[in-house]
């Protein structure tokens, strides 16, 4: 945890994951008592680190092993809206795979974009690099069509999966494990389901009818159902890390599907442990690194619904904060016109407090329907700081999480 310089009452929060990613100073009136409060937090492990981890899998063989006989594989990749800097990671992978006897021809990554944007060339270099882009076949899945049925999971959920990432022989998964709402964390299993499902089987797992949900739970139901549709599909390997907030590798995990991902929870927990105070009159959370669409901003709540008492005073305010890059973003499920649109729109939090989103990517744009008529949308800071001090005067406490994403209250969850 670290004070702000009262003599110059400027934060730093993190903006524009993978488009820049750089601190981004926020300025607050000089008698107003303005603390940042940092998670745990992580060096990054370095080449060394990553060696190591691939060095020591966890619950399963080495990748090469893995893959030795094995006529053709296929790395699963995230999208831009997750962290996970695989540039660095699949380097290691691939000399895996080439030890195994496998050729650049034998080989696909595939972005498990679930119901998201398909990735462009450029979108590729971000995530994999350029040499990875020019060497190997990349493809991004899309949910409404190329997909075929392996099953059904015990929880009722119709498994129908990307047809190119069943017809390879061997399956490595590579992701991030962050707080969700859904599964508890993500990573894992999620980039088979929803990564590479079918419209159908991702309408089935997130709809109302699916299995239940849970912030930061180690096991969720919607997590278990991901692993069983996961295991019907034969994943071989997992290869997740834990980011930092300046979206390094505090902790890499590489291994069984839930072995190393249950491995990596436990780090993840420790990393993202922040302390929280209660009752502060504003409370700044910056969304990176899920901060370059508006439809993933809504994860900076999660220091607010981890906390054990309410952050935010009665009738406070706060300030959600994203860079919002690409606008609003594109999901083939909540978006506009989409079967369950509207069904995630925001709900009132405790003691009704004032929203700022300070969202520049939104300001033309306005924000989607929902509850919310307490919401001001701004895109410049001074502009935010003006409306804070018309509402709170020469004095206010304010906590700024700067990567609030990443952040969960300090002994949340277990």
């Amino acid at each position: 945890m670290t004070t702000t310089s009262a003599a110059t009452q400027t934060a730093a929060i993190r903006w524009a994951s993978f488009y820049g990613d750089r601190d981004e100073a926020l300025r607050f009136p000089a008698a107003w008592d303005v603390t940042v409060y940092e998670h745990a937090g992580g060096d990054d492990i370095g080449e060394a680190g990553i060696a190591a981890a691939f060095d020591s899998p966890i619950g399963s063989a080495p990748i090469r092993e893995l893959a030795a006989g094995k006529g053709s594989a296929v790395v699963v990749v995230d999208d831009l809206t997750r962290p996970t800097p695989a540039a660095r990671l699949l380097p290691r992978i691939l000399r895996e795979l080439h030890a195994a006897g496998l050729t650049p021809a034998d080989i696909l990554i595939l972005a498990g974009v679930a119901n998201h944007r398909v990735l462009t060339r450029d979108d590729f270099i971000k995530k994999v690099g350029e040499d990875v882009v020019s060497t190997y076949r990349t493809r991004s899945h899309f949910s409404w069509t190329n997909c075929d049925p392996v099953g059904t999971t015990s929880r009722g959920t119709p498994v129908s999966l990307n047809s190119e990432f069943l017809a390879a022989e061997c399956r490595i998964l590579v992701g991030s494990i962050m707080p969700h709402n859904k599964t508890g964390f993500s990573g894992g299993a999620k980039l088979v389901l929803p990564g590479v499902a079918h419209i159908d089987t991702a309408h089935a797992w997130h709809g109302p009818d699916g299995p239940r949900t849970g912030l930061i739970e180690t096991a969720s139901e919607s997590r278990l159902d991901s692993e069983e549709a996961a295991r019907l599909a034969g994943v071989d390997c997992i290869v997740n890390v834990i980011p930092n907030a300046r979206r390094g590798i505090a902790g890499l995990v590489v291994g069984d599907l839930v072995e190393a991902h249950r491995a990596g929870v436990a780090i993840a927990r420790r990393v993202y442990a922040t302390p929280v105070p209660s009752g502060v009159d504003v409370c700044v959370l910056a969304s990176y690194p899920k901060d370059a669409e508006y439809q993933q901003t809504g994860r900076g709540f999660h220091p607010l619904l981890t906390a054990p008492e309410p952050i935010v005073r009665p009738g406070g305010t706060i300030v959600l904060a994203g860079s919002t890059v690409e606008g609003p973003g594109f999901h083939s499920l909540y978006g506009p016109g989409m079967p369950m649109y509207g069904a995630g729109a925001g709900r009132p939090m405790p003691g009704a407090p004032d929203m700022v989103y300070f969202m520049p990517g939104m300001a033309k744009l306005g924000l989607p329907p929902g509850p919310r008529e307490r919401v001001a949308l701004m895109s410049e800071w001074a502009d935010v700081q003006r409306w804070l001090s018309d509402k709170h005067g020469d004095h206010a406490s304010v906590a700024v999480f700067p990567c609030a994403t990443l952040q969960i209250a300090a002994g949340a969850g277990g």
